[in-house]
C-alpha cells in the first residue's frame, strides 16, 4: 500500500540520486524494525506553531496474516473518545479540519484485524486495515477522489451501481484483486448533508460491502493521539496531519507532519524501539538528545522506549536539517506508552 509519505520519500531520494531509487532498503530502519511492519501512511496532526501537540500519527503498517489468530477486541485498535467535541453528524464541516480529531468509528469493520492505522488532517480522515479495508471521510467528493485507492486492485473497476447504505442512497463498484481471485468493493455515500464517506473492502458480495458500510458510525468524535509532543516548531509552521497505528500489542508507530509554506514539510515518526537497536547516540545535537544522519534528509535518534525519525523533502524552499534538529529537540515522550488515554 503506497502512501503519500512513501511517494514523497521516493521522490526525494530520486532527486538526490539523479535516478530511480528503491527507498525500501534505505527506510528499512524507519520501518517496523522488529516485526513485519510497513512504515507508511500519511502522517499526522495539527496544532498551532509553538503549541505542544499530543496527536497521533503513524505510517501505515503492513503485516502478513497470521494463522489461527484469536479475535481481537475492536477497542484494542480504537482511538480514545473525545468528550464534548461534536460528531460528524452534528458538524460535518469539522471533518478533516483538525488533525487531532477523527469523527467516526468502525468497530464492526475492524473485527479481528491485527493492525489498524488512523489518520486525520488536510481535509480527510481515514481508518486503514492492511489487506482488508479502508474507511475514508471528507466533506466533498473531490477529497475522496484525491485520496486515491490504497488497497491493491487490478485497476479495471466496473461501472458503479446505485445502492442503499442503511437508508441513505449511494453507489458501489467493484474491481478484481490483483491476486487470489478476490474482489475489492468500493461503497460511497452521504451519511448526512455536507458529509461524504467511502468504504473499500475485500469481500465477495456487494451486499456484504453495503452492510459493512452501514455499520460505520458517525455519532462521536475521537482523539488522534501519538505518544509524544512537539514543543518546538519553525516560525510559521504548523502540524498539518496526524496518523497512528495500533497492533495486537498496542501502540506500533505514530507520526506528525509539520507543514510550512508551499511544499515544505517535515515528518516526525516514532515507533516502539525495535529489537537489536543499540543505545549509541549520534554525532548531531537535537536539544537534550543525540541524533544521527541515516541518509541525507533522514535523521534518527533513540528516546526510550521509541526510535524517532525525522524526514525532510527536497523540493522548493525546504526545511533544513537544522530545522529538523530543532524540532527533534522539542520532542517530549509520553510517560505511559501503553495507555493512549494519557497521551
Amino acid at each position: 500500500m503506497t502512501t503519500d509519505l512513501d511517494r514523497r520519500l521516493a521522490a526525494t531520494l530520486r532527486d538526490r540520486a539523479g535516478g530511480d531509487v528503491d527507498p525500501a532498503p534505505i527506510v528499512a530502519r524507519a520501518r517496523h524494525r522488529g516485526g513485519r511492519l510497513r512504515i507508511r501512511r500519511r502522517v499526522l496532526a495539527g496544532t498551532a506553531a509553538g503549541c505542544a501537540v499530543v496527536l497521533a500519527a503513524v505510517a501505515l503498517v503492513r503485516v502478513e496474516p497470521r494463522s489461527h489468530t484469536p479475535a481481537v477486541p475492536p477497542t484494542t485498535l480504537a482511538l480514545p473518545v473525545a468528550p464534548g467535541l461534536p460528531s460528524a453528524l452534528q458538524r460535518p464541516g469539522a471533518v478533516g479540519a483538525d488533525p487531532g480529531v477523527v469523527h467516526f468509528s468502525a468497530d464492526q469493520v475492524i473485527g479481528d484485524a491485527e493492525y489498524a492505522t488512523w489518520r486525520a488532517g488536510r481535509g480527510t480522515e481515514s481508518l486503514e486495515i492492511p489487506d482488508k479495508a479502508r474507511v475514508l471521510l471528507a466533506t466533498d467528493v473531490a477529497a475522496l477522489d484525491a485520496a486515491g485507492l490504497h488497497l491493491p486492485s487490478a485497476g479495471q473497476p466496473r461501472p458503479p451501481v446505485d445502492v442503499l447504505v442503511g437508508d441513505r442512497p449511494g453507489t458501489a463498484w467493484s474491481d478484481a484483486a490483483p491476486t487470489g481471485g478476490g474482489t475489492l468493493w468500493t461503497v460511497r455515500w452521504q451519511p448526512a448533508g455536507g458529509l461524504w464517506a467511502q468504504l473499500d473492502l475485500y469481500t465477495g458480495k456487494r451486499g456484504e460491502a453495503t452492510a459493512a458500510a452501514a455499520r460505520v458510525r458517525f455519532d462521536a468524535a475521537h482523539r488522534c493521539v501519538v505518544p509524544f509532543r512537539l514543543e518546538l516548531l519553525p516560525v510559521g509552521a504548523r502540524i498539518g496531519e496526524c496518523s497512528v497505528s495500533f497492533g495486537l500489542g498496542g501502540f506500533v508507530s505514530g507520526a506528525l507532519v509539520v507543514d510550512g509554506d508551499g511544499d515544505r514539510w517535515l515528518a516526525v515518526r516514532a515507533e516502539r524501539r525495535p529489537p537489536g537497536v543499540g543505545d549509541s547516540g549520534g554525532d548531531l545535537v537535537a536539544g537534550p538528545y543525540r541524533a544521527r544522519r541515516v541518509v541525507e534528509g533522514q535523521l534518527e535518534m533513540l528516546v526510550q522506549p521509541c526510535l524517532v525519525g525525522a524526514f525532510l523533502t527536497d523540493r522548493g524552499n525546504d526545511f533544513t536539517e537544522q530545522d529538523a534538529l530543532a524540532v527533534l529537540g522539542g520532542y517530549r515522550p509520553a510517560l505511559d506508552l501503553d495507555n493512549p488515554d494519557t497521551w
